[in-house]
């Protein structure tokens, strides 16, 4: 138990002894704050040309902010994981904790810690710049249920990356191929897969992972704004996809992603000269 508490106490303080947590947090409190600033504009005047009640539109615009600092999360889990390979320390590294298993665990762990730090800065310029802009304060339980999905989603995103630097190794190459695909690759085979026949094909597309943490932040806000029967046209709407899941099972589709990533990580990492 000390040996890991050790490798884990070993890789926050190689996380926080640099610039890139604080490089990419300021970033992603800001985008989030501005996102939400309009998004509250944007509903005062909807209240206003409607003349009736504000809708808790905060809660939508909140989810596309979280949606958006997956991608920090996952760019700073490859780059704290890989860099390693990058600089050459990782032969150290894995000497002093005498497990490659263990060290992809610390890894993982550190990756989802800092992802949730980058959703708590999310919510909380979001919330602030939502308001100053005059949006309807929503449900404070719909707002907590929310953040929680945000947290755990963005965390999640956090660990892959950092699997996924231990599997690829190249700190280049994977922040390529990570970027790459969550911002045009699975878009492209989302609009395939969507208009794809038979359904069952179609409905792939939800269980996809960028796809699925955004069926797990948009499922509450959706039920919220539209309600629990029209909610689900939403989600469809907001996230590209077709027949997505409830929210807490895209969760658990996204958690299963990131598991098999980790698996990789572990069986390439484990085969590899460090030397």
């Amino acid at each position: 138990m000390g040996a890991v508490t050790g490798v884990l106490r070993s890789e926050f303080r190689k996380m926080f002894s640099t610039r890139l947590w604080w490089g990419l947090l300021i970033p992603v409190a800001v985008l989030s704050g501005l996102l939400n600033l309009f998004g509250g504009l944007f509903t005062g005047a909807f209240a206003t040309l409607s003349a009736g009640d504000t809708p808790p539109l905060l809660l939508g615009s909140l989810a596309y902010s979280l949606s958006l600092t997956t991608v920090f999360a996952a760019v700073h889990g490859i780059v704290a994981s890989a860099g390693e390979f990058r600089h050459r320390t990782v032969t150290t590294t894995y000497l002093t904790a005498r497990s490659r298993g263990r060290v992809l665990l610390a890894k993982a762990a550190a990756g989802a810690v800092m992802g949730a730090l980058f959703a708590g800065a999310a919510v909380s310029t979001g919330v602030l710049g939502g308001l100053a802009g005059s949006a309807a304060v929503p449900p404070v339980g719909a707002l907590l249920s929310v953040t929680a999905v945000g947290l755990a989603v963005v965390a999640l995103w956090g660990a892959l990356g950092a699997a996924l630097g231990v599997a690829i190794g190249n700190q280049v190459a994977a922040l390529v191929v990570t970027l790459v695909y969550m911002l045009v690759v699975e878009l492209l085979v989302s609009v395939l897969l969507t208009g794809a026949d038979p359904a069952p094909f179609a409905q792939f597309a939800a269980y996809l992972p960028v796809n699925s943490g955004d069926v797990a932040l948009y499922g509450i806000p959706a039920d919220v704004l539209a309600g629990p029967v029209a909610g689900p046209a939403v989600v469809e709407l907001l996230a590209g996809v077709s027949a997505p899941p409830p929210w807490w099972a895209a969760l658990i589709v996204l958690a299963a992603w990131t598991a098999a990533t980790a698996v990789v990580g572990w069986f390439v990492g484990a085969r590899r000269d460090v030397t």
